[in-house]
This record gives structure tokens, C-alpha cells and sequence, in this order.
């Protein structure tokens, strides 16, 4: 008798977990994950700046950009973005501060640090793989190696 008691208990209780949650995904592809910006280069004097030993890191995530300075030196940010059509459009940017409250921006410069140059900003994806990512803006090509 116990044992037709227990068998239902112990498949009710394996298949809860699986009935219960909702896994949330993104269509983001490739983009999807943590990006160290590698290389500046500067479309209007064909100037190159090496940022291989600077620790600045794009993270995307469903709708979500997390722009980083991993030295501390520049304020963490957080943007919207959105990915189509061979455009990659970032808006919407808040300075990251969980405990007090993240703040809207509403000037760029925080943002230059990380290759921003407007407060919404498109670009156009000239590469992406899963390893490698080229963008440019009107003014900057942005070359990223994914971690």
C-alpha cells in the first residue's frame, strides 16, 4: 500500500521544478554575452587606438547593455538596445547604481569612455561572430573579442 502512495509523491515532486519555471530567452544570436573592446578606430583621420590592455567590457543580455570599466575608472552604465537590420541601436542610458538608484543620463560624456557618442546611438554591425564583433558609427569603428 505505501508504495502506490509514495510513487505518485515522488513524480509529482520530480516534475514540479519543470512545471513551475519559465525560461526566458533572446533571439540576440551571437551578440548574447561579454565583449572586451579591443580596438578604437577613428573613421574620419583613420586614426587607431589599441584598447587591448585597457579593461573595458560591453555585456548584452535580452534587451539589456552593460557597459564597464573594469579598472573602476568610469562609471558602470546601463542601455536598451536593439538588434536588427544589420543596425545595432543602443538608447535609453542610466548610470548603474543598484544601492542607491541607478540615475538617467542625460549627457554623453560618460559615455565616450566606452565608444558612445550620443545619448542614442546607431550603429552598424560590420562583423559578428561568436568570437568577434565589428561596429561603427558615424564617427567610430568599435572592434570587440567575446570572453
Amino acid at each position: 500500500m505505501r508504495k502506490y502512495i509514495l510513487f505518485p509523491l515522488i513524480l509529482f515532486v520530480a516534475v514540479l521544478p519543470f512545471v513551475s519555471c519559465e525560461l526566458e530567452t533572446s533571439d540576440n544570436g551571437d551578440l548574447d554575452g561579454f565583449w572586451h573592446l579591443v580596438r578604437i578606430d577613428t573613421l574620419a583621420t583613420q586614426g587607431t587606438c589599441d584598447m587591448k590592455q585597457e579593461r573595458i567590457f560591453w555585456s548584452f543580455q535580452k534587451d539589456l547593455l552593460k557597459v564597464d570599466d573594469k579598472t573602476g575608472g568610469n562609471s558602470s552604465i546601463l542601455l536598451r538596445f536593439n538588434h536588427s537590420g544589420g543596425n545595432l541601436i543602443l538608447s535609453d542610458p542610466y548610470i548603474y547604481d543598484r544601492e542607491a538608484g541607478d540615475i538617467k543620463l542625460g549627457d554623453v560624456e560618460p559615455l565616450r569612455p566606452f565608444g558612445i557618442n550620443a545619448i542614442t546611438e546607431t550603429f552598424s554591425v560590420e562583423g559578428l561572430s561568436g568570437s568577434h564583433m565589428t561596429i561603427a558609427s558615424p564617427v567610430l569603428r568599435l572592434s570587440f573579442k567575446k570572453m
